[in-house]
């Protein structure tokens, strides 16, 4: 049985009249590691977000093209997501870590994963006591402090904090395929570390894993299946890990 593809056909992004995506088209395998770069403004946190369902972003600038949308679409293991909300999309499997997580005030992380084993599938599959020893597990493995679990979520938290607070939600979650926005930005060399264990055991376990970033960095801990670099709101390259040192020496623009 063949492992579940995510796919994205045909994908333009507009933000009012604004293009930010040109027909994007792609696909993404289940336990392989795929990292997208690009310069700033190229397009990859909105490919995230549109991954996502973020109504925020529209596939086509008017809702009568409809000749435009039949070409677009995003499936997961062969289901077409594309008009999926967020909530069916990260019930589905899909998660994503955002680049500068928001702070909640008044609900603590530990209420917040509590809160995920009723509403996702988990509930069936262990008992709550074993889900909470396997957020008890991950979070000295990631050495986040207990007392953090039981802080607003975000609220005061430094960026590296932030970071693996986030990464911890994968991995209780446990989805098909995670996205990871700058995961490593504001995070120190002990903590990149930690981060970079936490992707490789969910890769492991057979998640795909998307990560945007814009350094090398995080890179040196993990082993890259693949690598897209997005420029102008297309993909204008794809190749294998060594494209990343390419990238280092010469820069985007002789690519």
């Amino acid at each position: 049985m063949k492992s579940p593809l995510l796919e994205i056909h045909h994908v333009n992004a507009f933000v009012g009249g604004k293009q930010i995506l040109f027909d994007v088209s792609c696909e993404f395998e289940q336990g392989k590691m795929t990292v997208l770069m690009g310069p700033n403004g190229s397009g990859k946190s909105t490919l995230a977000h549109l991954l996502m369902g973020n109504t925020k972003y529209r596939l086509i600038p008017d809702v009568s093209n409809t000749i435009q949308l039949m070409k677009t679409s995003i499936l997961l293991n062969g289901k077409n997501i594309t008009d999926a909300s967020v909530e069916k999309r990260a019930k589905m499997g899909l998660f994503l870590s955002f680049q500068s997580p928001v702070a909640i005030p008044g609900v603590s992380v530990k209420e917040l994963l509590h809160a995920t084993y009723h509403t996702h599938e988990i509930s069936r599959k262990e008992t709550l006591s074993a889900y909470t020893a396997r957020i008890q597990f991950h979070s000295k493995k990631l050495q986040i402090d207990a007392n953090l679990l039981l802080r607003s979520i975000h609220e005061e938290f430094s960026g590296g904090e932030r970071k693996k607070i986030e990464l911890l939600q994968a991995l209780v979650l446990r989805p098909v395929y995670a996205i990871f926005d700058e995961i490593d930005t504001g995070v120190d060399v002990d903590g990149l570390q930690l981060i970079a264990q936490g992707i490789r055991k969910l890769k492991k376990d057979g998640v795909g894993i998307i990560l945007i970033t814009h350094s090398e960095r995080i890179l040196r801990y993990m082993k890259t299946d693949r690598v897209l670099v997005m420029a102008n709101g297309r993909i204008v390259k794809e190749g294998s890990g060594d494209l990343i040192k390419k990238i280092n020496r010469t820069g985007y623009t002789h690519l």
